[in-house]
């Protein structure tokens, strides 16, 4: 399999809002279009979408601001899961970032997703804090996570 990472488009958010209707607590059509508006318009929002062959194979949602990105949401297609696509869309949103003057990367992850917490630390990320009763659906806390550049 052979992942680009690039800038989201107008075209990526169709089939992007599909994958991220299969997250938990997931972003919508609506949202993910007014983020890439604000990237477009020289905003905070950075959109990132993998892809092989021109097929979305996921999508990452980041703020960056001050030196400091933020991830929002990272999603991969269902069934292409646990096949490098999160690591191959994640580490090159991040080397984009740096290259635009990150310095550090925050994300929430749930407590109870380890192999979401494996991948980000095997991509340097470590545990910073934690926000208790952060997640309704279902409930879980959140294990915030910090990368620095």
């Amino acid at each position: 399999m052979e992942i680009h990472v690039r800038s989201m488009t107008q075209t990526d958010l169709a089939p992007c809002a599909a994958i991220e209707a299969t997250a938990l607590d997931a972003w919508n059509l609506a949202q993910l279009t007014e983020e890439l508006e604000s990237q477009l318009s020289g905003g905070a929002a950075r959109l990132f979408a993998a892809e092989e062959g021109g097929r979305a194979l996921g999508l990452a949602v980041f703020q960056l601001a001050a030196g400091e990105a933020s991830l929002y949401a990272i999603t991969v297609d269902p069934g292409l899961r646990r096949r490098g696509v999160g690591r191959a869309l994640l580490s090159g949103s991040l080397e984009a970032l740096r290259a635009e003057g990150a310095q550090s990367c925050y994300l929430e992850v749930r407590a109870k997703n380890p192999a979401a917490r494996r991948l980000y630390e095997a991509l340097g990320f470590e545990t910073a804090g934690l926000r208790r009763n952060f997640y309704q659906n279902p409930p879980d806390d959140a294990v915030i996570m910090r990368h620095e550049f």
